[in-house]
């Protein structure tokens, strides 16, 4: 069953306070608080050349990891609520897709549509900055995945420059006014959108 919104949003408040990150050799780890025991490995690559050659390899099903165009993640917070998303959808078992890296991106969407979040978010083959996101991996199998990426491990702190703010607003319906109200941001109202569709299903 779902949490709701107001549910969905005082568990992902909760990064933005006590979320616990490392980072080593440009990935960063993050234990999931809300449920504890389950952790993810995120790492953006730039200046990235092999897209179209890697996207094919997604849809083949070779990578447990989920490929996402890094100009339709706005910062970690966005991408964690995904990810917290789609890790209570593993667990209750009421996944919308197959597989629980698919279930992250899909957890983006702006719609209820599958084929449209993938074309959204997921990686394209024109993408040179690419978010890789893995749950639950060991550090092997992160980096086994992360050696078919040819480009260069940068911080996650790029996203704010890569970020597609009019792709995304539009996506998302956001209106100007939002982003001026006190505390107002992108990335609060995306993760917003997203809270409603999850009460919403």
């Amino acid at each position: 069953p779902s949490r709701g919104k107001k549910g969905f949003l005082a568990h992902s408040s909760r990064f933005r306070r006590s979320v616990w990150m490392v980072e080593m050799s440009g990935v960063t780890t993050i234990d999931l608080d809300v449920f504890p025991g389950h952790k993810v490995a995120v790492c953006l690559m730039r200046e990235v050349t092999n897209a179209k050659e890697l996207r094919v390899q997604v849809k083949e099903g070779k990578f447990d990891a989920a490929f996402l165009n890094a100009t339709m993640v706005v910062d970690e917070f966005h991408l964690l609520a995904a990810v917290t998303k789609a890790v209570g959808a593993h667990l209750s078992g009421g996944m919308k897709t197959k597989q629980i890296h698919t279930e992250v991106i899909f957890a983006l969407a702006a719609s209820k549509s599958i084929l449209d979040s993938l074309n959204n978010f997921g990686i394209a083959d024109d993408s040179t900055s690419v978010v890789v996101a893995m749950i639950d991996k060991a550090d092997s199998e992160v980096e086994a995945v992360l050696s078919h990426v040819q480009g260069r491990r940068a911080p996650l702190s790029d996203l704010g420059g890569l970020c597609n703010t009019q792709r995304l607003m539009k996506l998302y319906k956001v209106q100007p006014h939002e982003l001026s109200l006190p505390g107002g941001s992108l990335s609060d109202s995306a993760v917003c959108r997203i809270a409603v569709l999850e009460s919403a299903s």
